[in-house]
């Protein structure tokens, strides 16, 4: 949606085993979730009052949470951001480390009619190509994977993430056709304990990213 200039999923502005960690498999299933636009789908589904990507503390890192996988956001902007999560035991994590995606809304917050997916595609790869990335746990690298998404359609509520950056031309509640360019990363099998979480990004100009997650692993309760 919009014209995206800064890594992470916003338009225009904005928007080996390591310590308790066994490597997650990247079977084709996970991949293709994230080519199906997965995680974007659900983190724009989240009202933008209690979106975990604009969370600055991770009182809101539960929130849209259920099963056995669970998402982490990575950070609208950039910059340094610490959170702070309670995870079960078992659940595996899937997360973006940074990239862009585009929510096209024709009529909306600068949107044109007639702008082609090969163009949508092109405009947020731009943003992506720049991009290095790292993820750590408990100071061990995670391995990344830089995903291009099939097109799907992104479901937006009326309080959504791009009211802030929109001004007069709000983009109202509704189905949008997405395409997303993404490094994402995934963990599994975490013990139970405090573990420290790195996703750190930067384009070598105005992008830097330093997000720090304090996850707090507890045993699930036995029934």
């Amino acid at each position: 949606m919009s014209r995206s200039t800064l890594p992470m999923i916003f338009r225009a502005a904005a928007l080996a085993v390591a310590a308790g960690m066994a490597p997650a498999a990247w079977a084709d299933d996970d991949a293709n979730d994230w080519r199906k636009g997965k995680w974007v789908q659900w983190i724009y589904s989240i009202p933008a009052s209690v979106n975990p990507l604009t969370d600055t503390t991770g009182e809101h890192c539960m929130v849209g949470q259920n099963g056995s996988t669970w998402y982490l956001a990575s950070h609208s902007g950039g910059g340094t951001v610490s959170r702070s999560c309670t995870i079960l035991q078992g659940v595996k994590l899937r997360f973006p480390v940074a990239g862009s995606n585009y929510v096209y809304a024709p009529g909306h917050c600068g949107d044109v009619d007639g702008i082609s997916d090969s163009e949508l595609r092109a405009i947020i790869a731009s943003v992506t190509d720049k991009l290095k990335v790292t993820v750590r746990l408990n100071g061990q690298p995670v391995k990344t994977q830089r995903v291009r998404s099939k097109v799907f359609a992104t479901a937006l509520p009326s309080d959504n993430l791009f009211g802030p950056v929109c001004g007069s031309s709000p983009v109202p509640a509704g189905l949008y056709r997405t395409v997303d360019d993404t490094y994402y990363g995934e963990i599994d099998d975490l013990r139970p304990g405090v573990h420290t979480l790195e996703l750190l990004a930067t384009n070598d100009t105005h992008f830097n990213q330093n997000l720090v997650y304090t996850l707090n692993v507890v045993p699930r309760p036995r029934h």
